[in-house]
């Protein structure tokens, strides 16, 4: 338990390191984070999953997750892609409850048919879709995963950082620009990562040229990099470092790799790790399924019992 304490009060920490550069050097740090550490993220992530086989039912269910997630990819129709991410949303989500293949069908096509209608029909759910793969993928399941630790270590420490973390979010939405500026470098390569807050940055008209953006800007980086430091100061709770030793292996290497890539060219870079990034959000969904379910769980304990 000591460690636990330990690594939450280096979580609370690592909140408040993040919300002060984030205000600093917005665009830098989004981009610098997003190419340099992002990788490390999805590659480690991708082999701690593997090895709980996804969080999934059976055991080869991941791989109709992430030929979903390459089609996705590799559409250039807008309209298919948010179809093909609804069906890969829901039958992740069935796949960690059930592996019966008759209910996984069932449950899919159905809420994915009453999903796709009220996206067609530009209801609020669209929102929900249009921010899974990034917003809510980085805010609400971090919240959850902090929440679901807090509770289940009944832990200080994880419930201020849970805190933190709202509070710091919200002056960013404050009209006081406490950037110093931009470089070249972050202005150029920044406008590569626009697309992948679009729906974010579309709403509030971010156009990088007025402090309100910046900020938007800085909310997007330090929920970012707090998302990908939280992964990392957990070594010694959820082991992802506890991999086969050639899994590891792979994982350095590609690494490695990337980071050439993106010290050669960052757009290049960019381009061939876009799918790396958005398969490790797909073969989340069913860790995000149980992880939800069992912060459900506990909370009703705990009103139960106050």
């Amino acid at each position: 338990m000591g460690s636990v304490r330990q690594i939450d009060q280096v979580n609370f920490g690592l909140v408040l390191v993040s919300f002060l550069v984030a205000h600093i050097a917005p665009i830098e740090l989004l981009v610098i984070f997003y190419a340099f550490v992002g990788p490390a993220h999805y590659l480690t992530e991708m082999a701690w999953l593997h090895e709980r086989q996804y969080y999934t039912k059976a055991r080869w269910d991941f791989i109709f997750l992430a030929a979903l997630a390459l089609i996705v990819f590799v559409s250039f129709d807008l309209g298919l892609q948010y179809i093909v991410l609804i069906v890969a949303f829901f039958l992740a989500v069935s796949m960690a409850l059930t592996d019966n293949w008759l209910w996984r069908i069932a449950s899919t096509v159905s809420l994915s048919s009453l999903a796709i209608l009220l996206v067609a029909f530009d209801t609020p759910v669209t929102w929900l879709f249009v921010f899974l793969p990034n917003m809510i993928h980085i805010v609400v399941f971090t919240s959850i995963f902090l929440l679901l630790g807090a509770l289940r270590n009944n832990s200080g420490y994880g419930f201020a950082t849970l805190g933190a973390l709202a509070l710091c979010s919200a002056t960013f939405f404050m009209p006081i620009d406490f950037s110093t500026g931009v470089t070249a470098y972050g202005l150029e390569n920044v406008r590569l990562l626009r697309g992948m807050y679009e729906g974010l940055f579309d709403l509030f008209q971010v156009n990088l040229d007025d402090g309100f953006s910046r900020n938007l800007i800085g909310f997007v980086a330090f929920v970012n990099t707090y998302h990908y430091l939280n992964w990392f100061s957990k070594t010694e709770v959820i082991k992802w470092h506890q991999v086969p030793k050639p899994v590891l292996a792979v994982v350095c290497t590609v690494y490695a790799a990337s980071i050439l890539v993106y010290v050669i060219d960052y757009q290049t870079g960019f381009k061939v790790l876009l799918l790396l990034s958005f398969m490790h959000v797909v073969l989340e969904f069913p860790l995000n399924t149980v992880s939800t379910i069992e912060t459900g769980r506990l909370l009703r304990q705990r009103f139960r019992s106050a």
